[in-house]
């Protein structure tokens, strides 16, 4: 039998289901972030500098981390 590559551990690792729960979320934001912006600059409604449009994405992975991290220091063992 063949021994898998670095990448391929690599990716194992990354490649679970919590993991992809976080990175669906984080895509859902950054597109929701997009189309308000879109929207808004098209109908004069609202004026949005473009480079802000990642910051809802980073405070919902921010979210994600801390609310982990607790879950994870108060545990019950």
């Amino acid at each position: 039998m063949k021994p898998k590559s670095k990448a391929s551990i690599v990716f194992s690792r990354i490649n679970t289901t919590q993991n992809k729960i976080v990175m669906k979320t984080m895509l859902l934001c950054l597109f929701l972030s997009i189309s308000f912006a879109f929207v808004s600059e098209k109908t004069g409604w609202l004026e949005i500098d473009w480079k802000m449009i990642f910051i809802p994405a980073l405070l919902v992975l921010q979210i994600i981390i801390i609310g982990t991290a607790l879950k994870n220091r108060y545990k019950k063992h």
